[in-house]
């Protein structure tokens, strides 16, 4: 669902799997031998001793490292990203096609090198690849307000800077995904995704309220500079996490090998394949009728910079909530179950866009409002569960290469559904990309509840080269 969790994708509907999180296994049951990542390996120290309770997140020195850069660098990025869509839509009167294009340029660096980079990651020290993006976005974003001040300002440099940042963000969230799990024990990778989550929430609720201010006091093209000073933020909080590196990989391996080898893991697992296939055909659906979700609120409704920033900000408590209520779907109704329920309740959300054609303008607002609370909150609960579920069935050292697996298919169809969406609002209206991706994106949970975790509670570890019975 298209969106972690654009140059960055848009908040308004942020993709499924967007948000950086680890899925969630049943752990090893008390007396029984650990689960061993690969055969013939020890268990990593974050599996050693589940007797000892481990110490409180909050004391763990590198996970606030990266906890407090996401924080503040999310924030001010946050209230740049309120700008996107009004720069395109309102300055430069881009046409709905134009749209499209812009969006498809925001997505299609994950379809070109999730693979190569995932693969590389897995090689590095991934706290310098995230830095280094960081630093890359950082000066990408500078270069809307340069461009706007020298009057340059064209909707074709937007679709150069999108795929520019499209590019560095690949970089980072290959590096970022596989992180999380060395910084803290298997235990608390929930509840490390979960915070790590709500905070990016907090920050979709402060900041596109505030993006929209700003947006009235001074030019919408100068709030990218929020930006640049959030990636830097976030790039020197980065870089005080202890020297990290790389996992063990096997001797003798090409990185031609290592891909084919994620790929295989990630299309032969029996519980991460159906999520995966799901999600891809959630997000092609819901990339064609979100695209147009700017369109929608700034041209259809007329809904001004401060009523666009106080709408994403509704939808971001959505998804603070989401991410309070991630643990509470786990533990009622399983991880695996949980899943499909989640999913269950954005497909309902997602369908709602549609009434805002057929009712008043207050009310369509209405309707909105209620449409993206409800479709961020199932998102943000589904991304932690599922997420949470594929790193602790995912070796240590293929972490990097299983999320450029899924990325490149998760994400690397939402730009094809962007080209559609804008293809099909120029041509027959902004109402049927909503149906169109409305009732596709439904389609993913019937896909989920023909699965092996429909009828599970707890989800056990698949060893790696094993089956499931």
């Amino acid at each position: 669902m298209t969106a972690d969790e654009r140059p960055e994708t848009p908040p308004e509907h942020a993709p499924l799997d967007e948000v950086d999180a680890t899925e969630t296994v049943s752990p090893t049951p008390i007396g029984a031998e650990p689960v061993m990542t690969e055969v013939g390996a020890a268990p990593s120290a974050a599996h050693e001793d589940d007797a000892e309770e481990p110490p409180s997140l909050w004391r763990n020195g590198p996970y606030m490292a990266l906890l407090t850069g996401e924080t503040v660098g999310n924030v001010a990025v946050e209230i740049a990203q309120v700008a996107w869509p009004i720069i395109a839509i309102t300055y430069l009167a881009a046409t709905e096609l134009e749209i499209g294009i812009l969006g498809m340029a925001e997505g299609i660096a994950f379809l070109i090198l999730s693979l190569p980079v995932g693969a590389w990651v897995d090689r590095v020290s991934r706290r310098k690849v995230m830095a280094v993006a960081n630093v890359v976005r950082a000066l990408t974003m500078a270069a809307i307000p340069t461009l706007w001040l020298m009057g340059l300002l064209e909707v074709h440099w937007l679709m150069v800077i999108a795929l520019t940042m499209s590019a560095a963000q690949v970089f980072f969230d290959m590096a970022y995904m596989s992180i999380v799990p060395s910084l803290v024990p298997e235990k608390q990778l929930s509840e490390a995704n979960s915070r790590l989550q709500m905070t990016n929430e907090v920050a979709r609720a402060a900041g596109p309220g505030l993006g929209g201010v700003l947006a009235r006091v001074i030019s919408a093209p100068l709030l990218p500079i929020f930006a640049t000073v959030g990636y830097l933020v976030s790039a020197l909080a980065i870089w005080r996490i202890p020297a990290d590196e790389p996992p063990p990989r096997e001797h003798d391996t090409t990185m031609r090998k290592e891909i084919a080898d994620g790929l295989r893991f990630v299309f032969q697992h029996p519980f991460i394949r159906p999520v995966v296939v799901s999600t891809t055909v959630s997000n092609f659906f819901s990339s064609i009728a979100f695209t147009m979700f700017p369109v929608l609120v700034l041209r259809y409704l007329e809904v001004g910079p401060l009523g666009w920033g106080l709408l994403l900000t509704a939808g971001s408590i959505g998804g603070i909530l989401g991410a309070l209520a991630a643990p509470w779907f786990a533990r009622t109704f399983g991880d695996g179950h949980s899943i499909a329920v989640t999913y269950a309740v954005n497909a309902v959300a997602f369908m709602l866009p549609v009434v805002t054609f057929l009712v008043p303008r207050p009310v369509a607002l209405g309707v909105l409002a209620v449409s993206m609370i409800g479709g961020l909150f199932a998102i943000v609960s589904f991304n932690v569960v599922q997420v949470t579920m594929r790193q602790k069935q995912c070796p240590p050292r293929m972490i990097g290469r299983m999320t450029a697996s899924i990325r490149v298919m998760i994400w690397g169809i939402a730009p094809l559904g962007a080209l559609i969406s804008g293809v099909v609002a120029e041509h027959w209206g902004l109402a049927p990309a909503f149906w169109i991706g409305g009732l596709g994106n439904a389609l993913g949970l019937l896909l989920l509840v023909r699965s092996p975790l429909w009828r599970m509670g707890e989800v056990p570890v698949v060893p790696s080269g094993s089956r499931w019975p």
